[in-house]
């Protein structure tokens, strides 16, 4: 029996090599064990992290204009820290010369309004003559320019003191609340507009100042023809600073036509290669009292809004001269205003609003 079993082996093993090497016995080979829990935790990883990266950066579909995103539970709101509603912030632009300190002009005045659930968002410019009730540091009102509240309630303690006395002063006449504010010297923005590589514009008419300058010393003629024109840093701030042959509300016009390009110029993809350079720029160029996470959900919810989801209005459209004011004063016309307001921001509520304050604060026509 022994023998048999021995042939029985001999029989089944393989034979050995040339040269008389004992043969290799394989062992058999190993289940691979599983890893449910390992697994879930790396496909949640890897889903919120395509969720954060593409809510900044939604990815292009081949072949279509159509941009798809990830959606972040709890909304880019949560991820930004930002009001889950439809929410306001002011920018401030400030004309200030080079030799100048303290408090500057504010040249810009506009609010930026954003439905992060609907992705649609709206520009209303005002127009820095309009005249409106402006608050005065012992808390009284007098009838002023509305780019005046940031002078006169300027502090070099307090950097808050100034833009919250504007937010204030539009909400106290127009009845929009302001929930952040953004300040940038027009000067320092040509810095990002430099380092986003510049602005792409369609601009409607050739125009131009043979003697611009920038800070009243270096003359730099500028010349924009009409049609599609790429802009620098410098050309970008000049095209929307320049005041011959056109008036406030064309410059208006000029100023949110370039900031609409910078925002696109941001949602390039290719805008990712040139981040520490805008970061730096961000840094030199804007003040604000957003942290740097809520200002980059603002700018990323700007990023996804479709190009036909974002309007412009200017109140500018709504101001009249003022015939008994002693300075170059501006009215704002209430019907149209209400008008303007309700097409911005999508509701029959913020214009009737404006329009029953501004009548109420006497500075209507």
């Amino acid at each position: 029996m022994e023998d048999f079993e021995a042939f029985g082996q001999l029989r089944d093993r393989p034979a050995p090599p040339a040269g008389g090497a004992p043969p290799q016995v394989l062992a058999p080979p190993r289940r691979k064990r599983s890893h449910p829990f390992r697994n879930l935790v790396l496909l949640v990883f890897a889903y919120f992290a395509l969720a954060v990266a593409t809510t900044v950066q939604p990815i292009a579909l081949p072949l279509t204009p159509t941009r798809i995103s990830v959606p972040f539970p709890g909304g880019a709101p949560l991820l930004f820290g930002l009001p889950d509603r439809p929410f306001t912030v002011l920018v401030i632009g400030l004309d200030r010369r080079p030799t100048e300190t303290g408090a500057s002009r504010t040249d810009t005045l506009l609010l930026v309004r954003i439905d992060p659930r609907s992705h649609k968002a709206a520009f209303l410019s005002i127009p820095r003559d309009a005249m409106m009730q402006v608050p005065q540091g012992d808390g009284s009102f007098t009838r002023d320019r509305v780019n005046t509240a940031y002078v006169y309630n300027y502090s070099s303690k307090d950097a808050s003191a100034a833009p919250k006395a504007t937010m204030a002063t539009i909400e106290h006449n127009l009845g929009i609340k302001a929930d952040h504010y953004v300040i940038f010297d027009q000067r320092s923005s040509e810095k990002l507009i430099e380092a986003l590589g510049g602005v792409t514009i369609d601009n409607p008419r050739d125009f131009g100042q043979a003697d611009y300058s920038d800070d009243d010393v270096h003359v730099v003629p500028q010349h924009f023809a009409k049609g599609t024109i790429t802009l620098d840093g410098y050309q970008a701030v000049a095209y929307g600073r320049i005041r011959e042959g056109s008036t406030d509300f064309d410059r208006i016009e000029r100023q949110q036509r370039v900031g609409s390009a910078l925002i696109h110029a941001a949602a390039s993809p290719s805008s990712l290669l040139h981040l520490p350079s805008v970061w730096g720029a961000y840094k030199q160029t804007i003040k604000t009292d957003m942290s740097m996470r809520q200002a980059a959900g603002v700018f990323s919810m700007l990023k996804r809004v479709p190009d036909g989801s974002l309007k412009t209005k200017s109140l500018g459209d709504a101001a009249v001269s003022c015939n008994q004011c002693t300075a170059a004063l501006q009215l704002l016309d209430p019907v149209k205003v209400q008008q303007i307001i309700d097409e911005a921001f999508g509701d029959h509520t913020s214009g009737e609003r404006a329009a029953g304050l501004l009548v109420a604060a006497g500075v209507t026509p």
